[in-house]
């Protein structure tokens, strides 16, 4: 097989074996549509449970009261309810938590403030240590960042209390700074699928639901009998998983919505999105065997595979993309991409209007966040996938008001500087294969070369610009130096697509010309402008060079049929000679134009 067949099989076998994670998606649309009036079963509650709170909190200064506030303000006998906090913080967040549970102990509520030695076993770690001082029949999970509604418990323990083999219900997140920029808006309405599509369409159908980690209740049986909470980056997906092996199940609620922040900042997202890229793909070594001999049905085992998988179309979308440059050098048909690319566009579209015609506006923002976590996605699977260790990196929260200067503001990562140089990239790649005709390759680089450079820009921006200046002297320097990198990558190759591709592409047109016309003296003239614009010398295949495209080559042949074309204009149209001569001036002129169009295909 050929170079060019191998790299059109790798891209095709890529985008079909992506295909199927879109096309579960479509599927799952269309049950959430024609299933989006339909409810779980609930009960009338006259005796309400004991239930416990669980709070895991890591230095969290600036939500740590809205989230505690919120706790103590929840509809709900006070007789009945504990709430466990675990506190690893390292800074003053643990004195503001003290200082709160002090002025608030007239509340009449159990609070228990724990203080681990250590952070061991990270979020799982505190929640598995809050289970040791648990009395309550229930369990309700809450990120600090969140802010639970008041009636957020009687609306949510009928469920529970409706069906014995229910073990938690997870209720729509909402976003409390959702519309505040460009980058919160696109996850938010990428939450909001995940939400409105997945999850409700899942828990209609009776498939794997995963618990999201934050704005459930679980049943306390379910969490013992499935083993506890263990040490994992998704420790909610995997204990989801666990408790599905155990016979349990687990329910959507679109309401009441749970309201929590997402990171404003580029770094926090990114670091947010791998952690749950990471973490998905870690579930998946760990439980995916078990689960296909599990007695689970076809549709949850089904379910389980692609949702701890759904990371890896990042990854091969990064090989595709890395290939590109290299599929239009050789000329790779690029229709089937386009096909492939469109379909992926046209149903994300479609399934975004299910949520209503005013979330359209916000459909690019979504696009352009989720293809921006290409490199930082398929980062986060490579090493999960060959067991880099990872600790837990917690997404800050900033609660109200301005971020930029709040302490937790996470410095710039050098993946920035790749994600400008991959954008700059697939920029160029874009545009050449635009002039080439490959209008496949155009669209998903130009989309993606946008969204990566939006990703390095952005990240580059939000980071923190105080500190020590030796270290901001140093950044500045670095940061201003890969931006060079950029402009000179770019203005490099203008220039070389000027000096050499674009000759290329006016000689063609000469001798395209030349082989038109049957007068010998202006098939003469045209080679003559031809020869201006072609190499003196050189071959630019560097993989198995011919003649053909040997430029030295190229020239003396079109040397030989200048000459002849010369003297065929002296013999006269008159001549019996003439006609035949003409013509194969004419087939050696196309000819040769096809071999400069496939030297140019090898510059770009």
């Amino acid at each position: 097989m050929t170079l060019s067949g191998i790299v059109q099989s790798v891209m095709t076998a890529l985008g079909l074996v992506s295909s199927v994670w879109l096309a579960n998606y479509v599927v799952l649309a269309l049950l959430a549509y024609f299933r989006k009036t339909r409810w779980p079963r609930s009960v009338e509650v006259k005796d309400w449970p004991p239930l416990s709170i669980h709070v895991p909190i890591y230095n969290e200064r600036y939500v740590v009261r809205r989230l505690l506030e919120a706790v103590l303000n929840l509809d709900y006998p006070s007789h009945r309810l504990q709430v466990v906090i675990v506190d690893d913080s390292t800074d003053d967040t643990s004195a503001i938590i003290e200082e709160f549970l002090r002025s608030n102990s007239h509340r009449g509520i159990e609070v228990i403030h724990l203080r681990r030695r250590s952070r061991e076993g990270f979020k799982a770690g505190a929640l598995q240590e809050a289970l040791r001082v648990t009395r309550g029949e229930f369990v309700a999970v809450f990120d600090a960042d969140f802010v639970p509604p008041k009636d957020f418990l009687k609306r949510v323990l009928p469920y529970l209390l409706a069906d014995e083999r229910t073990g938690a219900v997870q209720v729509r997140w909402d976003h409390l700074n959702g519309g505040n920029s460009s980058l919160t808006r696109g996850q938010a309405l990428n939450l909001d699928l995940h939400f409105e599509v997945e999850q409700r369409a899942r828990s209609s159908a009776g498939l794997f639901l995963n618990f999201n980690g934050t704005a459930g209740v679980w049943r306390g049986r379910c969490i013992e009998d499935s083993g506890g909470w263990r040490p994992f980056l998704a420790e909610d997906l995997e204990l989801s998983v666990r408790a599905y092996l155990k016979g349990w199940r687990i329910l959507y609620l679109p309401s009441p919505t749970c309201p929590g922040e997402v990171p404003p900042q580029m770094e926090a997202a990114k670091r947010q999105q791998f952690r749950w890229a990471y973490g998905a793909i870690e579930v998946g070594k760990a439980h995916l065997l078990g689960v296909m001999r599990s007695r689970l049905g076809l549709g949850s085992k089904i379910q389980i595979v692609l949702h701890t998988t759904r990371h890896l179309p990042y990854l091969f979308f990064l090989i595709v993309l890395l290939l590109t440059p290299l599929a239009v050098m050789l000329g790779v048909p690029s229709g089937g991409i386009l096909t492939s690319a469109s379909w992926a566009i046209v149903s994300a579209l479609l399934i975004t209007m299910s949520l209503g015609p005013k979330r359209l506006k916000e459909f690019p923002e979504m696009v352009l966040f989720v293809t921006s976590m290409t490199l930082n996605n398929a980062r986060a699977v490579l090493e999960a996938i060959f067991g880099v260790r990872r600790g837990f990196a917690r997404t800050p929260k900033f609660g109200e008001g301005t971020w930029k200067q709040k302490r937790y503001v996470l410095p710039l990562d050098a993946q920035s500087y790749a994600e400008l140089a991959l954008g700059a990239i697939a920029l160029m790649t874009s545009f050449f294969s635009s002039l080439k005709g490959f209008h496949g390759y155009a669209f998903y680089t130009l989309i993606a070369g946008i969204s990566l450079i939006y990703a390095g820009t952005l990240s580059i921006h939000h980071a923190p610009k105080a500190g020590d200046r030796r270290r901001s002297w140093k950044a500045t320097v670095l940061k201003w130096l890969m931006v060079a990198m950029v402009v000179i990558a770019v203005l490099s190759t203008v220039y070389g697509y000027s000096q050499t591709y674009y000759k290329l592409d006016i000689a063609s047109s000469y001798l395209i010309r030349g082989a038109s016309t049957s007068d010998a003296d202006e098939i003469a003239n045209y080679i003559e402008r031809a020869l201006d614009h072609i190499p003196l010398e050189g071959n630019p295949v560097w993989i198995f060079p011919t003649p053909r495209t040997d430029f030295a080559l190229i020239r003396s042949d079109l040397m030989k049929l200048h000459e002849a074309a010369r003297a065929l204009a002296l013999e006269g149209k008159g001549t019996s000679t003439y006609q035949q001569g003409v013509d194969q001036i004419k087939d050696s002129l196309v000819r040769i134009r096809d071999q400069i169009m496939e030297a140019a295909s090898i510059y770009f």
